[in-house]
């Protein structure tokens, strides 16, 4: 997950919307116990000597110690795989993006006939993780503070589930594990290698561990859900002159900033009923209190969720930029950074899915407003109908944060709802 604006910090909206989610929360009871063996450890049941919710604990644990970045994976990957391999699934090595773990439907007929998949990311984040925790990583300087070693130990556990109960899905599965979610994108490459068309998907799911949000919630939205991004940089190049002259020099930082001033201008002119954000968090100029600065540079993001919306941005920076050259001389340029598109849900698979969770025991809240960080799930959005969802691990500390850690037994409400729509082969 790519962390974008909106509060971090206090009581979170979730807190105020739904009541306390210290103690057992209201939205605890009505998804099980968190404490002990949850309600969906049970209800999943057992597939080896010892309880099945220890073994998904442990393969979260295990693949906490590890944290590995962007494409460089080995030890996460081999984790992976050597809980894989023996359970009978056909592995598919797609290179440095990941790899896939293929399920056949056990029941043959119809549900030999369709392919759900779910995806998980693998890589961590850059940062130091401190001590106190007894599986702390072993990674001096990266960290799994985005979750990533959870939703990879919820789909072992989901894999574990299928090789157990022969004949109970309904549905060929296709688990999808992902590198470089946080970096360049590690979505877009596994699409481009075909993977899904080949094993014809008929829709893919992603679940995100949430912090924040009531503890084993389902969190979602039709439509727009997660922003899509590209990150700008603009250079304004003038001429050098003594502050005492300023006239003779075209004055680069002035011109900064009146770009920064209008382009926010220009984000407040849109409705509010329109979802997006541009904002600039860093300006680098001049190189002497008495020199008029020849050159600016300005760092900042767009964050939308439709193309209407980007293409406004794109052409009011342009006259901006023109206007302002106009004024003051300075040339002004921009160069930018696709990030990724936008996620937005399908209305009919939102629907579908809210009420096969709901039917089968699972709380679920609707999102009012789309948020603005970004994720890059989008891409298998653009190969098939795909639905993105949070799952509320409870108050506590941020994503992306050292001090980040979750509530185990939310693992287990990951790996059911996972098996429930497997089971129900929707």
């Amino acid at each position: 997950m790519s962390l974008g604006a909106g509060s971090v910090s206090g009581q979170s909206e979730w807190a105020k919307r739904v009541g306390s989610v210290s103690g057992q929360s209201e939205w605890a009871k009505r998804a099980g116990s968190v404490s002990g063996q949850s309600e969906w450890a049970k209800r999943v049941g057992s597939v080896s000597g010892k309880s099945f919710e220890n073994k998904v604990i442990g393969f979260r644990r295990a693949l906490h110690r590890v944290p590995e970045l962007d494409f460089e994976l080995p030890r996460t990957r081999a984790f992976l795989l050597s809980v894989l391999e023996p359970l009978g699934c056909e592995i598919r090595d797609l290179g440095k993006a990941g790899f896939t773990a293929y399920f056949a439907a056990a029941s043959g007929g119809a549900a030999a006939k369709k392919t759900i998949a779910f995806r998980s990311d693998m890589d961590a984040i850059p940062i130091r993780e401190p001590a106190g925790c007894a599986f702390r990583s072993e990674h001096e300087g990266a960290m799994h503070a985005c979750g990533h070693d959870g939703h990879m130990g919820m789909l072992l556990g989901l894999a574990a589930w299928i090789a157990g109960h022969p004949g109970e899905a309904g549905a060929n599965a296709l688990l999808v594990f992902q590198a470089a979610e946080e970096t360049t994108g590690g979505a877009k490459l596994i699409c481009d290698t075909g993977v899904l068309r080949d094993y014809g998907v008929s829709r893919i799911y992603g679940i995100h561990l949430w912090p924040g949000y009531p503890e084993n919630t389902v969190v979602c939205r039709p439509g727009a859900f997660m922003a899509g991004t590209f990150v700008i940089n603009v250079i304004a190049e003038g001429r050098a002159a003594h502050i005492a002259e300023y006239q003779k020099g075209a004055d680069a930082l002035e011109a900064g900033c009146l770009f920064v001033l209008r382009a926010y201008e220009l984000e407040k002119a849109l409705p509010a009923s329109v979802f997006r954000l541009i904002r600039f968090g860093e300006f680098q100029s001049g190189s002497a209190s008495n020199i008029v600065a020849d050159r600016a540079r300005i760092t900042g993001a767009i964050r939308a969720y439709d193309d209407e919306t980007f293409d406004y941005f794109k052409t009011g920076l342009e006259k901006i930029m023109r206007g302002i050259e106009t004024e003051t001389g300075v040339k002004l340029r921009y160069e930018k950074s696709e990030g990724y598109p936008a996620v937005v849900n399908p209305p009919a698979l939102y629907e579908e899915t809210r009420k096969t969770l709901a039917g089968a025991g699972f709380s679920w809240f609707e999102l009012k407003s789309p948020i603005l960080q970004a994720e890059d799930f989008s891409y298998y959005q653009r190969e098939a109908p795909g639905l993105f969802m949070h799952l509320g691990t409870g108050e506590g500390a941020r994503l992306h944060s050292p001090e980040y850690t979750l509530d185990e037994s939310v693992l287990m409400t990951g790996v059911g709802l996972m098996r429930a729509l497997l089971i129900g082969g929707k």
